[in-house]
């Protein structure tokens, strides 16, 4: 993988997690602290308010500090507009009524900026309760006789009210919106991942499976031919000389077979060329196969009934089944007088079966190889079951028998 693509694929991930609906999503520059947004909000409703304050009242009358008190009391609440937004609105609230008839009483806009905040941070039902609560209370008091609340400023009041939550409605949707989608993207980053990681553990477990096949069937075959052949030298230097040539030509057909596993992993990864590609090995290999094995000494009878399936994978499965249970018993089978590998094929099931009659060490079912796993985790691909165990007596036997699945027909 390229530079690049490590780099676009950081940027993938690197997605902001989604908060709840009432938190509003993280932005970078000013806005990034929400303390810093909160005093620079108070101070833009502080200072206007504060300066005509100044400029219409006299500075020595016991108004002009109830004005500024009140002023600097409505700014301190805006500060908690975020944490404690219903907090907020009630004190700025409570001010507006008392400051209501002072020509330069800004305490309607700091109740709308902390409306607004209720609407953002808040639940509908608390934003909707709130303005209904603030705006009874404003006609309540604007027709109580001998009030101080001005009827046609109350309405005015309650316009603005009715503005500041109705634009805290359309920011907490567009922030809920907007979560919604970073949250969906981030589970749909995290599901591909998981995806991935269950499409490479599948690979591995393929590869794993193949690896084994074609080592460990080389391996057994190339180390019996040579112990063989180490034997009979003196006796039989020509004989000898032959088992080393079927040495040298197990290792040859296990790098052909490796280069190939390796030429298909390589297509569309390295951007090379594939080159010639072999096809995979199937059920007319299967007598090219048994012949090593005989070259060892191990009895092997082939028997086969029947048309095979067309299907390569199939075939794949049949050849590496027959290929594990002969290296098994060229391993295991002391004494072997008969190695038999069954191939029925039938429409209706496909049975394939390495049974031997040797002498075999009794292996703890915790300790059994790669070998067996691999073979029924590949059997399994095609919805067949495999069985592997001693026999009555003596002697083992692997049997896999694979059923057509549904929706799938086995051409012949």
């Amino acid at each position: 993988m390229t530079g690049t693509g490590d780099r676009e694929r950081k940027e993938e991930l690197a997605l902001p997690t989604a908060g709840p609906p009432d938190e509003p999503i993280r932005q970078r520059g000013w806005r990034s602290g929400p303390r810093i947004t909160d005093l620079l909000i108070a101070a833009s409703y502080a200072g206007p308010a504060l300066a005509a304050t100044a400029i219409v009242h006299e500075t020595n009358g016991l108004g002009f500090i109830l004005q500024l008190l009140a002023v600097v009391v409505s700014g301190a609440a805006l500060l908690f507009r975020r944490r404690a937004p219903m907090f907020s609105l009630a004190v700025a609230a409570g001010i507006m009524l008392f400051t209501f008839p002072a020509p330069t009483s800004f305490a309607a806009v700091a109740t709308a900026m902390a409306l607004y905040a209720v609407a953002v941070y808040r639940s509908t039902r608390h934003a909707a309760c709130a303005l209904l609560g603030t705006s009874g209370v404003l006609l309540l008091a604007a027709v109580l006789p001998g009030s101080i609340v001005d009827p046609g400023q109350a309405g005015q009041a309650i316009a603005v009210l009715v503005i500041a939550a109705l634009v805290g409605f359309n920011v907490r949707s567009r922030r809920s919106y907007v979560a919604a989608l970073v949250d969906r993207a981030d589970r749909l980053v995290r599901e591909r991942q998981h995806l991935a990681s269950i499409a490479a553990a599948a690979e591995r477990n393929a590869i794993a499976r193949e690896m084994h096949d074609i080592v460990s069937h080389g391996l057994a075959v190339m180390i019996s031919l040579a112990h063989g052949s180490a034997e009979i030298a003196p006796s039989d230097p020509a004989r000898a000389a032959a088992a080393m040539r079927q040495v040298a030509e197990t290792g040859r057909t296990a790098v052909s077979d490796m280069r190939r596993m390796l030429g298909v992993l390589n297509v569309g990864t390295t951007g090379e060329p594939p080159g010639t590609v072999v096809p995979a090995p199937g059920v007319g290999d299967v007598p090219a196969l048994v012949e090593p094995f005989r070259s060892t000494g191990l009895p092997v009878v082939l028997r086969s009934a029947g048309v095979p399936p067309a299907d390569p994978g199939i075939q794949l499965a049949i050849y590496r089944v027959v290929q594990e249970g002969l290296t098994n018993a060229l391993k295991y089978a002391r004494e072997a007088s008969a190695v038999v590998v069954g191939l029925q094929f039938s429409a209706e099931e496909i049975t394939v079966s390495v049974t031997d009659d040797g002498q075999h060490e009794v292996i703890p079912a915790g300790h059994l190889g790669r070998g067996l796993v691999g073979m029924r985790e590949r059997v399994a691909l095609y919805g067949g079951t495999m069985e592997a165990g001693p026999m009555v007596g003596r002697g083992w036997s692997v049997t896999a028998r694979f059923v057509p699945q549904e929706g799938a027909s086995w051409n012949r």
